[in-house]
């Protein structure tokens, strides 16, 4: 895309939207539904059915969408939302055209629709919307008004505005910076994370580099960014006390060692994560410094560091590091376990087995309960295995598999042990 007069247009005037950012379609092409009659609705308040199953069935039987306001009762912003539910243009809209259910996101129970769609909130509120079969088809962020909840809900009636619709039009070409903003948003929610990554990466190519310092870039950050190889990472994540002044200005001070260790975590805990080198560790542990988060470094490196360093030839710096977590941890029982079984499985020959084998008879002494236990004789027969004590390692397979029965977990990978024995 060719950064036109329009497009800077564009970005400059997003940092009046990109705090509750969404689509805001006015237009009604496209309409997937019939709006209901207004004659007999609430035109006072929204109606909430107060359970999520029902909505859900309601919206199938009725044609409709199902709408989900996700919010918390502590959340300020949640708050200024709430009075204009009670405002008829509001109440109108989305009586007649959508059944509605409020889900309240620390409430365990309820957040369970939402992880058995694959879904991830990134912030909240957030208004949902999903078809009769509880596919998600439109995500919405809105302003305290009633002029964007409204329309919020004439954008997810779309099927050509809707956010379900935007990788077709990407796929398509467009690569207007609204579409790029609003798809890596909604590949984030959706958890489709080659697709955030790669939309984010294209905000940033189109982005003036003279205004990585402002507010709207700290916002686009917040709202598309789950690598911290993305630019606009490595752009916060070396200004930080910027990025603290505009959390601060807006009530939420501390809020950007949240938003950008949440970068952190997102990449490193991704498949890319699993396979990233010293070098590129090296530059998590500089950007948890960054944040605040020195403190947690050995905790959240150790395994990644281990696996790093074996892949690169230096198993006896790997070793090194096992010894120092398995002393951290000592009285840990599952711990030292789980540091046994990282270097099972992945330490080249077995010249670390007489820590591990210490490692493990420390843990021993530890677990109490079948199902830790179970894991115990599990990680020990793999090491039998490795030096070459057969015998032994089948008996502990055995034993294994036996305390995992009395257990009642998942016999699987314990009968897989013991025929590869």
């Amino acid at each position: 895309m060719i950064l036109t007069p329009m497009n800077i247009f564009k970005i400059t005037s997003l940092a009046s939207v990109l705090l509750f950012a969404s689509c805001q379609s006015k237009s009604q092409n496209g309409n997937a539904q019939a709006t209901a009659s207004t004659e007999n609705i609430d035109k006072n308040q929204v109606t909430w059915n107060p359970s999520i199953d029902d909505a859900l069935a309601q919206a199938k039987a009725s044609g409709k969408l199902l709408f989900v306001e996700c919010y918390s009762p502590t959340c300020p912003v949640c708050q200024s939302i709430e009075p204009f539910f009670k405002k008829p243009e509001v109440a109108t809209k989305y009586n007649s055209s959508f059944i509605n259910y409020k889900l309240d996101v620390g409430n365990a129970e309820q957040v369970k629709f939402l992880n058995a769609r694959n879904i991830y909130l990134p912030s909240f509120p957030q208004f949902l919307f999903f078809d009769g079969d509880g596919k998600i088809v439109h995500q919405a962020e809105v302003t305290p008004d009633s002029k964007t909840i409204v329309a919020a809900a004439e954008t997810a009636q779309n099927t050509e505005k809707r956010a379900s619709n935007f990788k077709n039009r990407y796929d398509k070409g467009d690569r207007t910076l609204d579409l790029l903003v609003q798809l890596a948003a909604y590949a984030r929610l959706t958890k489709d994370t080659t697709l955030a990554v790669t939309t984010a990466e294209e905000v940033f190519k189109i982005y003036p580099k003279d205004q990585l310092n402002s507010e709207t870039s700290w916002k686009l950050t917040k709202k598309c960014v789950t690598d911290m190889e993305n630019g606009f990472a490595v752009h916060w994540f070396n200004n930080v006390a910027t990025a603290a002044a505009f959390e601060k200005k807006d009530g939420h001070a501390g809020n950007e060692n949240n938003i950008l260790g949440g970068i952190i975590q997102s990449s490193l805990y991704s498949k890319r994560g699993q396979n990233y080198g010293t070098a590129k560790l090296n530059l998590v542990k500089k950007y948890m410094n960054l944040t605040g988060a020195g403190q947690y470094i050995e905790n959240v490196t150790w395994e990644f560091d281990v696996k790093a360093l074996i892949r690169e030839g230096k198993p006896e710096q790997a070793l090194v590091i096992g010894e120092r977590i398995a002393a951290k941890f000592s009285t840990n029982g599952q711990s030292l376990v789980y540091i046994a079984r990282v270097f099972n499985d992945y330490y080249p020959n077995k010249n670390y087995a007489p820590k591990a084998s210490a490692w493990l008879n420390k843990a021993k002494s530890l677990l109490k309960e079948d199902q830790y236990l179970a894991e115990y004789y599990f990680e020990s027969a793999k090491l039998n295995q490795k030096t070459g004590d057969i015998a032994k390692a089948k008996a502990d397979a055995q034993q294994a598999r036996n305390l995992a029965s009395k257990a009642q977990v998942d016999l699987t990978k314990f009968s897989a042990l013991i025929e590869k024995l």
